[in-house]
């Protein structure tokens, strides 16, 4: 629950930062472009005007503290234990999504130069990430957010199926799930893993349904009714993902190949743009 609670602040946030941006300059941003100078919120609207160069400095502040953030927990081994890697995921990609769109609307939707393709690799760069989040899900990690090795998946394969055939509704909800799961082969190619990926999310959304509908008919305290879900739905997402192990990731090594130089080319660009930004004498409050 309380991490529903921490999603949804994060969305909540993120909605209400980009309407009132939008709102605030919804004016200037429709105005045509030569006819904004002539606007009375000109100074203050332009890209080097304080309103604008101020989103621009939160919004690649937020990139910078997002990225150095995220690595920092997921590659230095002091900070392992500061919190579950997937959390840091998550406010990762909070903060590098929302700070390319305060970006976007620093440049006031007109960028040239330096500015353009340091614009273009961040909005790349978080467009990915997306798709990065995606694969990411799909590979089996534990309560601390570090990958399983295949004997770790058995391991717990095992364990919940155990916890499950410990009740008669539990373990007819192992046959079912099981049996769900057998028309569907561990795919061979990268994309017959594309095509077994979209399988996945409507037979996932199935076995939920059907689990929900079983424990509903048989189950009649509560809380046993809630653990019985949430171990079935653990379950079950621990065989969808090992179905497709191999391929997920071989497809996030190749994400990353790419994610990667882009993430370095986006840092690369921005900071010429600030060089040059303050070489040719522009300031923001200070």
């Amino acid at each position: 629950m309380a991490h529903k609670v921490f999603l949804l602040f994060l969305v909540f946030t993120s909605l209400l930062a980009i309407v009132t941006v939008a709102l605030n300059g919804f004016g200037y941003y429709v105005t045509p472009t030569h006819m904004r100078q002539f606007r009375e919120d000109f100074e203050m609207m332009k890209p080097s005007g304080n309103y604008s160069h101020g989103l621009g400095i939160v919004g690649a502040s937020m990139i910078i503290i997002g990225v150095s953030g995220y690595s920092t927990r997921k590659r230095v081994k002091t900070f392992w234990t500061l919190g579950k890697l997937s959390r840091w995921l998550e406010i990762h990609i909070f903060l590098c999504l929302l700070g390319p769109v305060l970006v976007l609307f620093h440049t006031t939707f007109k960028a040239g130069g330096v500015a353009a393709i340091s614009l273009w690799t961040m909005l790349s760069v978080s467009a990915s990430g997306i798709i990065g989040r995606f694969l990411y899900a799909q590979i089996p990690k534990n309560l601390q957010g570090n990958e399983l090795t295949a004997a770790q998946i058995t391991g717990e394969l095992d364990r919940l199926s155990v916890k499950l055939s410990s009740s008669p509704i539990g373990d007819q909800l192992t046959r079912t799930i099981y049996k769900s799961f057998e028309s569907l082969p561990k795919p061979k190619s990268i994309w017959e893993a594309i095509a077994t990926f979209v399988k996945l999310a409507s037979l996932r959304r199935a076995i939920r349904r059907q689990a929900r509908a079983m424990i509903a008919a048989k189950v009649h305290s509560h809380q046993e009714a809630h653990e019985l879900q949430v171990t079935a739905t653990a379950f079950a997402s621990l065989i969808q993902k090992s179905l497709v192990l191999n391929q997920a990731g071989k497809l996030f090594y190749y994400w990353h190949a790419i994610h990667l130089p882009f993430t370095v080319i986006m840092f690369i660009t921005l900071a010429a743009h600030v060089t040059v930004t303050m070489l040719l004498g522009y300031r923001w409050i200070f």
